[in-house]
């Protein structure tokens, strides 16, 4: 039998660093950092390239998309894009349907997601064609716990990420 404080511990960092997610956290916590540029950009990304680390790649890029029929990080960021919301954190694709589900594969289709192996802090960057400041979005992934609010650039961080990046134009 666990003794009585130990187990409120534990309950209390289970509700501290659990968190709902829609499907495997990897590919979420990229697209919630998608939702958060497109959000910032204020459009649709011409553009999208995510620097990801090989944690990131090894865990997104085989697994399902709830919602989707479909696997991997090319859906999940198309989506973020499309129809993510970060305020829904890394349940940011709750709203699929299957009208964004042939947008985010013409999306794929026109070649608007470059996904690459990155070394240190990853990353993914949105950009639009208009010529002014504001036509860029970068969203870190940098490593931490649901509490301070970040994706994470490692699998075992992500698999607690919540998230709302800071953003830079």
């Amino acid at each position: 039998m666990i003794e009585k404080n130990v187990r409120e511990q534990i309950i209390a960092l289970m509700k501290r660093e659990v968190v709902p997610a829609v499907g495997c956290t990897e590919p979420m916590a990229v697209a919630l950092c998608v939702a958060r540029a497109t959000e910032v950009l204020g459009d649709k990304p011409q553009k999208i390239t995510a620097l990801l680390s090989a944690n990131i790649l090894k865990n997104a890029m085989g697994v399902g998309i709830p919602g989707t029929g479909m696997i991997g990080l090319p859906i999940a960021i198309a989506l973020g894009a499309i129809i993510g919301k970060s305020e829904y954190q890394l349940e940011v694709l709750k709203d699929v349907c299957p009208e964004a589900i042939e947008q985010g594969k013409r999306y794929i289709d026109e070649g608007h997601i470059d996904i690459q192996l990155k070394q240190g802090n990853c990353c993914a960057r949105a950009t639009d064609t208009a010529p002014r400041p504001s036509s860029a979005a970068r969203t870190p992934i940098s490593c931490a716990s649901p509490a301070t609010m970040r994706c994470c650039s490692t699998s075992r961080a992500a698999r607690a990420a919540t998230a709302a990046m800071t953003t830079s134009p």
